[in-house]
């Protein structure tokens, strides 16, 4: 769906009115045509200011000359890796959060390291009035923590800090239970998806370059994961048995739920 401003006031009361707009094409775009008033990204630059006129989802700006922004390290509801949403509404929630906060509006872009993503869009932190989008849409509720390789703590711990006042608040998706923390011993929520599980370890494994920390009694069912020796070394851990962890990832299938653990952030022990 494509939703057309006219104005910033007409903006505001048409996003508690979104669900009576037409079908203008297939994708669900927020946008707010304006006439360009700044020039391209400058050479060199690490921060610069733009106009946001369209707000693809959760996480995705787009600037009046066509750049395109992701906001690194948060994950609005979106499709499953190979699996189609059957239900739009909870993306066109998030990105109504999100063109609420940003739409029409200057802002500044403070690029992260790397600055861009395969795809060739820009990744960085997006600051409207001295308010940081990202942690403002995990305050919200619209969206959940991923650490992306190479996150350093230091950098996602306020998103984490504002996810965690989100669920204990119960707003956003934390509040229909869209969000939800699953329980490690009876997960079922599938594979091929990104997950926050927490539970007890009850027994670790070294299996080549990982350490497999099972949750449940059968290793050729229950929920694992596994730690890079990297990530043990950095830390500084060696025994995880009887450990409460709360972790973050994508869940694939293998010997079932596995999630493979390679940043310090996806990993927090109660």
């Amino acid at each position: 769906m494509q939703y057309y401003r006219d104005g910033l006031d007409r903006q505001r009361r048409l996003s508690r009115r979104m669900a009576v707009f037409g079908l203008l094409s297939n994708a669900t775009m927020l946008s707010w045509p304006i006439q360009p008033a700044f020039s391209a990204i400058p050479e060199g630059s690490s921060s610069f200011l733009i106009r946001i006129t369209a707000v693809p989802d959760g996480r995705s700006l787009t600037s009046e000359d066509g750049t395109e922004i992701i906001l690194p390290h948060i994950l609005p509801p979106g499709p499953d890796r190979h699996e189609p949403m059957a239900d739009l509404g909870p993306k066109r929630r998030a990105a109504q959060a999100l063109a609420d906060m940003a739409l029409g509006r200057e802002v500044r872009v403070d690029l992260s390291i790397p600055g861009r993503d395969r795809h060739g869009r820009w990744r960085g932190r997006v600051v409207v009035a001295g308010q940081d989008l990202s942690v403002a849409m995990a305050q919200a509720g619209m969206v959940r923590v991923f650490p992306e390789p190479g996150a350093e703590l230091t950098k996602v711990a306020p998103l984490l800090s504002a996810e965690a006042e989100a669920r204990e608040n119960g707003v956003g998706f934390w509040e229909s239970g869209y969000f939800a923390v699953r329980d490690a011993r009876s997960y079922d929520a599938g594979a091929d998806r990104f997950e926050i599980v927490s539970g007890t370890v009850l027994r670790q494994s070294r299996i080549g370059q990982r350490l497999h920390l099972e949750f449940g009694e059968d290793w050729r069912s229950d929920f694992t994961a596994g730690l890079s020796r990297r990530l043990v070394r950095a830390l500084g851990v060696e025994d995880f048995e009887g450990a409460v962890l709360t972790l973050r990832g994508w869940v694939r299938t293998w010997n079932g739920p596995f999630m493979e653990i390679e940043e310090a952030a996806q990993i927090e022990s109660l």
